[in-house]
């Protein structure tokens, strides 16, 4: 099982695109609470199993990012474990605020609904930086080509944390593709940590 960082990449990914397919895409910040309602209403069941799904997704991530961190040394160890515990955390209380709203969908204010999503609209937009934290470390250490990591992981974590640091911009959008919540979080950046996590499990993972 010398490959069990890759395998857990892997579970990890699969556990989170399966979550997506569970259920549509939840309307964007720019939709009323009417509208947010009627998707709460009709997708209750996908909300719920989408969050389990992600819920033991947060396994096979630990353990990779523990096993990232045992490469590295000196500050960059807490640097990293700071970064993710930012991202895990948070990513829990996200997930509180979906599958809450949720539960008695059927008799939910459309006030109350909207005012509860647009705080967890800025989930995607401040986790940037704890993102940024976990990964550079690592990033850092592939490029002095330490920790048994190769250059190339160097390069694909550097692409990634420049992109985490625009898209921290959605903090001040308001709709579209810059929206707090939008397709730039939920997307494009989204989809960045899903390659990068890959990568990182074939980065630490010896050849067979």
């Amino acid at each position: 099982m010398k490959r069990w960082p890759l395998y857990a990449a892997i579970a990890y990914v699969v556990l989170i695109c399966a979550g997506l397919f569970a259920l549509p895409a939840p309307p964007e910040v720019s939709a009323s609470g009417a509208r947010l309602v009627r998707y709460l209403q009709d997708h209750g069941s996908g909300v719920r199993l989408s969050t389990w799904l992600a819920t033991w997704a947060t396994v096979p991530l630990v353990l990779l990012v523990a096993h990232l961190r045992s490469r590295l040394v000196g500050i960059g160890r807490d640097v990293m474990l700071l970064g993710a515990v930012g991202l895990i955390v948070p990513t829990m209380v996200w997930s509180w605020f979906n599958v809450g709203l949720a539960l008695h969908a059927d008799h939910l204010d459309p006030t109350v609904a909207r005012t509860v999503a647009d705080v967890g609209a800025y989930f995607g937009a401040v986790l940037t930086v704890s993102v940024v934290l976990m990964i550079s470390p690592i990033g850092l250490t592939a490029w002095r080509r330490e920790g048994g990591f190769p250059r190339w992981f160097a390069w694909a974590t550097a692409i990634f944390a420049a992109e985490q640091a625009v898209e921290s911009i959605t903090v001040f959008g308001h709709r579209g593709f810059l929206a707090p919540g939008g397709a730039m979080n939920f997307t494009l950046g989204a989809g960045l940590f899903v390659v990068w996590i890959v990568l990182a499990g074939v980065a630490s993972s010896p050849a067979p």
